[in-house]
């Protein structure tokens, strides 16, 4: 949870990924640019966060074990409509992440990554879809 900042609000990024490492790697990544981040390695940890914080914005993997993120994207679409969602994918069998990425779009995500991406690229949208404060 967010401690209070004096100085400045850091926004408050849920990413989700059934890769833990992944997770860990984006999250560090995020600190460093001056963002807090919140975990959650199923669909169902990121509406019980969505639920329990107030976020910024969500970062959600389209592919994941207990429900996909296409389903996700359109839940929190359907109860958060202002929260900005950043999509990201690696593709799946052989369809494309640029094919998937446009579904996403398509279905409420602003923003589509395909990965793997960098630090600058992903920063790039966050900042994006963030008001600048």
């Amino acid at each position: 949870m967010r401690e209070p900042d004096f100085m400045t609000i850091r926004p408050l990024i849920l990413l989700v990924d059934d890769d833990v490492t992944l997770l860990q790697i984006i999250s560090g990544h995020l600190h460093l640019e001056g963002f807090e981040t919140v975990l959650a390695q199923t669909a169902a940890q990121a509406i019980e966060s969505l639920q329990a914080l107030t976020l910024d914005l969500v970062i959600v993997d389209l592919f994941m074990p207990d429900r996909d993120g296409m389903e996700t994207i359109g839940e929190i679409r359907a109860r958060w409509p202002q929260l900005p969602i950043v999509a990201m994918s690696g593709g799946w069998r052989t369809i494309s992440p640029d094919t998937i990425l446009e579904t996403a779009k398509a279905l409420g995500a602003q923003e589509a990554l395909a990965k793997p991406f960098d630090r600058q690229t992903l920063v790039a949208a966050i900042r994006r879809l963030l008001p600048q404060g």
